[in-house]
């Protein structure tokens, strides 16, 4: 019997704590100085909030109860950052494991060592969550600072690292089940990346929607209940552990089933179960796929069936011919699918999604305009065109910070500049290609705009829903500011030599970029004279699609006064836009000009080393 536990023990010892992968990742990662200026970057940031929120908030408090109120606001913030940027550092740490094996090809040779698969999936698996439990253990003793002067709950601090931790865990369990089932690219892993992105702002936005709350809910005093969505998603069941809303009573919900009800009373309880239970299910099931050949170049059951469907009868392949524009730098970019965006299906679903979501948006104003009012609608409108542009914002990022790592990684880019191209003309190519093929995305939230333009200048007895002079104007700065993206993204990925590396330093640039100027024009939409925020509102991107889908909020909620002042306002709308498009376009010429410049000597140093 004894013989027996110590092999159960030993083979336990072997899965997890002597884990070789595991050791090695955390035993040479946490050496690299990257890793120390990212957890102190992370722990600064969350110090930073915190010692704000307390000099805010306890300034001038002079008695207990404010105190504990303080705390209360503090701990608010910190536990909101805290789990964002847990959704943003998870992904960004997990989805390695998607690509590094493929990218460094090491992967044959890990099947060839005596580890099993249990041992290459937990491995890689808690290797890559190692780093995100460290950041939220290190980040442990700022919040217990805010329990001195009361107002916060033990309890409360449990629940909100056990929703970051969570949300840590399935990431990181989806992140594996993906490289080891399907081949790694790098179109999976900014699919990846946008799935986790659209979840989280598309269940967020519904659980704000009225129809979604819970009846058996106590409102709270702004008169919002909690959503029944709550348990699915972790900032909606923060919301419940933070007591900005109130959870029912399972007494009251016990009629909806045992799981249901539970789940309504208890919802970070909920969403942290179901989110471990999908994580080990995910694990487990990548154990079976380790060694299934299901890798880059290998074939497949799902290959077998697609070739036999696809093949012709006396087994020749033929291909339509295409139309190749007059720059094939620009074409191959823009129509091929070299291109490490979006895929032909994604694609399609992205654009037929976006337009359902306007044409019902505008179906149930029309329909029910009592449930939906024109300031409603057009909040709503506002929120699903920032959706639509940020995940078109987010492929062409994506799409060009891969522009040039995918050709020096498949070793294509001696190719290229063994041809008659230019510098100019393979980064003009580029340029024109990304744009090209972010384009169709961006017509999605410009053609919902002209949607409701045109719907407003149906006399209707009520304020129109848009002006519809408004979708050429957000086309015009929606179309530069991408374009501005690409560039930027561009010059990551000339001068870097991997494609994570370009990829996330472009996707944290524009996030900075985006987040500093909304920060930057957004109280200028507040002045006392609207004209001042018409005109400074489309100078960026999400400012100009909340006042032009919004331009009540320029006139302080008053519709009369809009009214009153709307030709004026449309005016310093258009004069706004054609200054903040032409601006743009300057800074995309200049930028794009260095780039031309720089070309070649980048290009020879990095073939150099």
């Amino acid at each position: 019997m004894s013989t027996v536990l110590n092999k159960i023990a030993w083979s336990f010892w072997r899965l997890l704590p002597a884990n070789p992968i595991l050791i090695r990742v955390v035993s040479g990662a946490s050496k690299r100085v990257r890793h120390l200026w990212l957890r102190a970057g992370y722990l600064i940031l969350l110090a930073a909030v915190v010692l704000l929120s307390l000099m805010t908030f306890m300034g001038d408090a002079s008695g207990l109860n404010e105190l504990a109120k303080g705390a209360s606001q503090t701990f608010k913030y910190a536990a909101t950052l805290q789990l964002g940027l847990m959704c943003f550092l998870a992904p960004v740490f997990t989805a390695g494991a998607i690509t590094q094996e493929r990218d460094a090809q090491t992967y044959n040779i890990l099947l060839s060592t005596p580890l099993t698969n249990a041992q290459i999936v937990l491995g890689s698996l808690l290797s890559r969550l190692y780093f995100v439990v460290m950041l939220l253990v290190a980040g442990l003793p700022i919040f217990f600072t805010t329990m001195v002067y009361g107002g916060v709950t033990t309890s409360q601090i449990i629940e909100s690292f056990g929703l970051s931790a969570a949300t840590a865990v399935i990431t990181g369990a989806l992140a594996i089940f993906i490289s080891v089932v399907w081949i790694g690219t790098r179109r999976t892993i900014f699919s990846f990346y946008m799935t986790i992105a659209l979840y989280l702002l598309a269940v967020y936005l519904l659980g704000q929607w009225g129809r979604t709350w819970s009846a058996d809910a106590p409102p709270n005093v702004e008169g919002q209940r909690m959503s029944v969505l709550a348990p699915l998603h972790p900032f909606l069941a923060l919301e419940v552990s933070l007591n900005r809303v109130t959870a029912p009573d399972y007494a009251l919900v016990a009629g909806h089933g045992a799981i249901v009800g539970r789940a309504l009373a208890y919802p970070s309880a909920a969403y942290i179960t179901w989110t471990l239970i999908v994580g080990v299910l995910l694990t487990v099931a990548s154990m079976f796929f380790v060694r299934s050949g299901a890798r880059q170049g290998e074939p497949t059951i799902w290959s077998r069936l697609r070739a036999g469907v696809t093949r012709r009868a006396d087994e020749e392949r033929r291909r339509k011919p295409r139309h190749v524009w007059s720059n094939p730098v620009a074409w191959r970019e823009a129509k091929t699918k070299s291109s490490g965006g979006a895929g032909g299906l994604l694609r399609w679903f992205l654009l037929i999604g976006g337009a359902l979501a306007a044409v019902g948006l505008l179906f149930l104003h029309l329909t029910d305009s009592k449930v939906l009012s024109v300031q409603t609608t057009q909040e709503w409108l506002g929120a699903v065109l920032m959706i639509e542009f940020t995940i078109a914002l987010l492929i062409a990022t994506n799409t060009a910070a891969t522009s040039m790592t995918k050709e020096k990684e498949s070793k294509s880019m001696e190719v290229l500049l063994t041809t008659p191209l230019t510098s100019q003309y393979i980064i003009w190519g580029k340029l024109r290609g990304l744009v090209s093929f972010a384009a169709p995305l961006i017509a999605v939230p410009v053609g919902s705009l002209l949607l409701f333009g045109l719907v407003g200048l149906i006399p209707r007895g009520k304020e129109p829903l848009a002006w519809i002079e408004l979708a050429v104007e957000l086309g015009a700065v929606l179309v530069m500011y991408v374009a501005l993206s690409c560039v930027v993204c561009l010059k990551f990925s000339l001068t870097s030599k991997k494609t994570v590396k370009a990829t996330m330093m472009s996707i944290a640039f524009m996030l900075v970029l985006a987040g500093a100027l909304t920060a930057i024009f957004l109280p200028i939409l507040g002045a006392p004279d609207g004209h001042i925020g018409a005109f400074f509102a489309p100078w960026t991107p999400y400012t100009a699609i909340y006042a032009m889908t919004q331009p009540v909020v320029l006139t302080d909620g008053d519709f009369s006064r809009l009214s009153a002042n709307a030709a004026s306002l449309r005016v310093a709308f258009f004069m706004g836009s054609a200054i903040a498009a032409g601006i743009y376009a300057l800074i995309v010429f200049s930028l794009y000009k260095a780039l031309v410049r720089g070309f070649d000597m980048i290009v020879r140093k990095q073939t150099a080393t």
